[in-house]
């Protein structure tokens, strides 16, 4: 009895999987130049279509280059106002629009003015982006070797935007100590009505140059997307946060501080791709006044083949009165290396 029940099990889970990957794919993508493309959308994202066929397999596709989407499948549409509309994707009666099926009714919206689309129910692998980066350099003369690793991910909902990146550099000279650096970064945006949003931050940090073992800071803040766009993404953001600082010479301290970010990304996705991205944050501390810190991160990448870029970055760590008394105040440096993005 039990092997005929577990028989019938896997025959159901075979016929039901196997129809599955056997749906037809009924979403339709018209081109500028004529051409017409069946397969499933799966995301829109920096202004670039991820658009999965059955023939030719998954195609990324130029926003600019689309005239217009037919799909019977709902999906999240962003626009660069900040409006969101839900429901599926009618054929449009002029060219260059897209024409949605909501609870209350359609609507006719301009593709240029979309700049983020998700099916309702995509899986969770469809939003999550990582991209992993490695560098090196060492020369005889001065015998100075740096080696960077960094891995960052971003992973999108059509409500909110995730991202968490781990950095670590090792610096070694001959005839002096090693010295490290390393940080673990995330924060979740919450996006709300007028591009604003709601942003809770985390940060781990260990850098030897600053005299710091270890900080661990937990914050929130609220934030505006003045520009967000398919080519570029430029947002501000203030708020508060606490922080547990361990020094490698003298007493722990807890911290709180004030909060002001500035972040501009610039991507495009045409031949050779090109992305260039910058960070900073400030930290006025409240508790310890007169004290203040800053970070700067700035990256530029430039596609060598299919996903692999090679990368150029520049950092930037100031601390006006580090808790280590023999600490530097800055830490700066330029690193290089190739980055692949999954």
């Amino acid at each position: 009895m039990t092997r005929s029940c577990l028989q019938a099990f896997f025959l159901i889970l075979f016929l039901l999987t196997s129809q599955a990957a056997l749906a037809e794919k009924t979403d339709i993508v018209f081109l500028h130049n004529g051409d017409r493309i069946t397969g499933e959308v799966k995301s829109l994202f920096r202004g670039k279509l991820e658009f999965k066929t059955d023939h030719m397999g998954t195609l990324y596709i130029e926003w600019q280059e689309i005239l217009e989407i037919v799909s019977d499948t709902g999906q999240s549409i962003e626009l660069t106002n900040g409006q969101r509309f839900y429901g599926a994707l009618a054929k449009p009666e002029n060219n260059d629009m897209l024409a949605i099926r909501t609870e209350e009714g359609q609507v006719g919206i301009n593709t240029t003015d979309v700049i983020s689309m998700y099916p309702v129910e995509s899986g969770f692998w469809d939003r999550l982006d990582i991209t992993a980066d490695f560098g090196f350099s060492w020369d005889k003369g001065s015998d100075v070797g740096k080696y960077n690793l960094s891995i960052n991910t971003e992973y999108r909902l059509p409500e909110s935007l995730t991202n968490i990146s781990f950095t670590t550099e090792l610096t070694t000279q001959a005839d002096a100590s090693t010295t490290t650096r390393a940080n673990l970064d995330g924060i979740h945006s919450v996006f709300k009505p007028n591009k604003k949003y709601l942003a809770y931050f985390g940060n781990l940090q260990h850098n030897d140059e600053l005299g710091l073992d270890l900080r661990a800071l937990v914050g929130a803040g609220y934030g505006w997307v003045p520009i967000r766009s398919q080519r570029n993404w430029f947002s501000l953001a203030g708020g508060l946060d606490i922080n547990r600082e361990l020094p490698t010479d003298g007493e722990a301290e807890t911290n709180l501080e004030a909060v002001g970010m500035v972040t501009f990304q610039y991507f495009k996705y045409s031949s050779p791709k090109r992305e260039f991205n910058f960070s900073l944050r400030v930290f006025p501390s409240i508790t310890d006044f007169g004290r203040w810190r800053a970070n700067l991160n700035s990256d530029f990448r430039f596609e060598l083949i299919s996903d692999l870029f090679w990368k150029m970055g520049v950092y930037f760590d100031y601390d006006s009165a580090p808790i280590s008394s023999d600490a530097a105040t800055t830490d700066y440096g330029v690193t290089s290396g190739v980055s692949y993005k999954f």
